[in-house]
Formats: structure tokens, sequence, C-alpha cells
């Protein structure tokens, strides 16, 4: 690794909380937005309030720093032309990205050699877009729930698949540890994805995972009301089988990527 750039510096700002609930309410109007953000607010004060507990088993990932030897950058809007400009001077084999708000273009992902791939919080292309570990508890949908890395595309989440895996819930483990769920799940799959990423710079091409007969499946932010409803199946047996699909169009979540030189040294 060269480069590390971390993308909207500022995002969790209040000007930037406050611009994004804009955008929701003029996208899917003054209810749907108020919802989401009391969902969140709950998420915050009463869901993740034990999460410290399982925090603490896992100090490596979530209480230790680790100093990055590699140049960083705080970056703003990545599709800015200087930004593009210092992606392509870099001339990188493979872009590396997770957990931000940015949907990246074409004149970006297109950049390195091998393509750019997002580590996904769950299985695709049953459980694309947002939230959708917690969709899969809510569903009690067990075998579902994993991490995916894929490659970008035009589409939301729907890129070809170069490694998935199924995580196996522990004790204690539900849709009111939805958080703690969806990072321990790529936790548990950095050594496949460690692999995956091996193999795709020793053979420098891949064969994306076949989907073909798989349920396609495109979820949104979880709303208050949603939640509430949906949780009280918790202890049954079964779901209803009218549990819609919320097939919204949404922006990607990722937080940091990671540009790797094209100097052919071999992933540590």
């Amino acid at each position: 690794m060269v480069c590390c750039l971390f993308l909207e510096p500022d995002r969790f700002k209040a000007s930037n909380r406050f611009k994004r609930i804009v955008g929701r309410i003029k996208k899917y109007g003054i209810l749907t937005a108020v919802n989401e953000v009391l969902f969140h607010c709950y998420d915050r004060i009463y869901i993740r309030k034990p999460e410290s507990a399982f925090i603490k088993t896992k100090p490596d990932f979530f209480l230790n720093t680790t100093e990055l030897e590699c140049p960083q950058y705080l970056v703003k809007n990545i599709h800015d032309a200087h930004w593009l400009k210092l992606t392509k001077g870099l001339a990188p084999d493979i872009i590396f990205s997770m957990c931000c708000n940015v949907k990246f273009r074409k004149e970006f992902y297109s950049i390195p050699r091998l393509g750019t791939f997002v580590l996904h919080e769950g299985l695709t292309p049953e459980y694309k877009g947002l939230h959708t570990i917690l969709w899969a508890l809510l569903k009690k949908d067990y075998g579902h729930i994993g991490y995916t890395l894929l490659k970008v595309n035009d589409k939301m989440d729907e890129g070809g698949i170069l490694t998935q895996g199924y995580y196996q819930l522990k004790k204690g483990e539900n849709h009111r540890t939805w958080s703690w769920v969806s990072h321990n799940a790529l936790i548990e799959g950095l050594d496949d994805v460690k692999r995956s990423l091996k193999k795709l710079e020793h053979l420098q091409c891949f064969e994306p995972v076949k989907i073909q007969g798989r349920i396609q499946g495109t979820y949104t932010w979880m709303t208050l009301t949603r939640y509430l409803y949906y949780s009280r199946f918790s202890s049954s047996s079964q779901l209803s089988g009218s549990f819609a699909l919320y097939a919204q169009k949404e922006r990607r979540t990722d937080y940091r990527l990671t540009i790797r030189h094209n100097s052919h040294q071999p992933l540590e």
C-alpha cells in the first residue's frame, strides 16, 4: 500500500448531517426522513448501548490504533480534478474501499488496472444497499449474514463478486447487536479477503462468483417504525411472508479508501 485516502473528513459534522437530512427529505419526503432520523437516535441511545462490551473482546480491531506508514490525505470530493489526477499519477493496480457515503463514478473507479473493489456488509445479490445485516437479522434470514468483496460498476452493489462468506451468529448476537455483527462479519472474513486479493494479484483477473438463480434484494435506511414492527418477530419461529424488499436507490457506504501502487510487491 502506498496511499490511504480518508473520504468525507467532515462527514460527522452537524452541518453535513443536516445537509444529508435535507437531501433525504427532498428525495423521500419529510415523514420518511424523520422516521429514519428517529431510528438513528433510537439505535445510538438504546440499541447500541451494550455494544462496548462486545468491542472489548476485539481490542486489536476497535481499541488499538495502528500507525500507517504511507502518505495519507483527507478528501472531501474524490471526483475533484485534483484527486483524479493524483490517483491516475499513482497508476494503481487496485483501489480498495469500505464504509462511506460516496458513490464512485466511472471516471474514478475505472482508473486502477484491476478495478475498484468494495468490502460490503452483507451478501449480494440478496442484500444490496444499506443496513443490510440489520434487515437480514430482522427477517431471521441467518443464512444471508456475511460479507462480500465486489468490483464496482455503475450500479449499486451489483458488480462482479470476487469473494464472499457466511457469518455464523454467536451467543447473544441478534438484531439488537446488529452493528457489532456487521463489523464482526467483516473481521472474520479478512483472511479470505487477503487470499482472494493475493490470487487476483497472481492471476491478474478473476471469474466472478456465479449468482444465477439467486434472489435480488436492495435495501435502504431502516426507519424506527419498521424496526419496532419487525423486531416483534424476533422470538417467533418464522417471519411473515409479506416482509418486503425495499428497493430504493441509495448511495454506497464507505469511508476509507486505500490505493495499492503498481509496484507488483506481494500483499502482506
